[in-house]
């Protein structure tokens, strides 16, 4: 009993056949590295994914409503104190 190819991997081999040795190898090292290096971009494209989607921390609450650059909580520059009441 012998098991049948498809029609992909034996149009492959057909045309691995007529190239001399050191190209079929250049030829199957080829393919093998293509699909090393499409399997380590999905991966690191998944792993950055899941990377951007992880923890997403909840805003504070902002005093008088307001928004963004309205309200810059610790960040906003501080006052000058004026210490000089005589």
């Amino acid at each position: 009993m012998t098991t049948q190819a498809s029609w992909k991997s034996e149009i492959f081999q057909a045309t691995l056949n007529f190239l001399p040795d050191w190209l079929q190898y250049t030829a199957i090292g080829l393919a093998v590295g293509g699909f090393v290096v499409f399997k380590v971009v999905k991966w690191r494209r998944g792993r950055a994914l899941r990377r951007a989607l992880g923890p997403i921390t909840p805003i504070p609450d902002v005093p008088d409503g307001a928004r963004g650059a309205d309200y810059l909580g610790a960040y906003a520059p501080q006052q000058p104190r004026n210490d000089a009441t005589t």
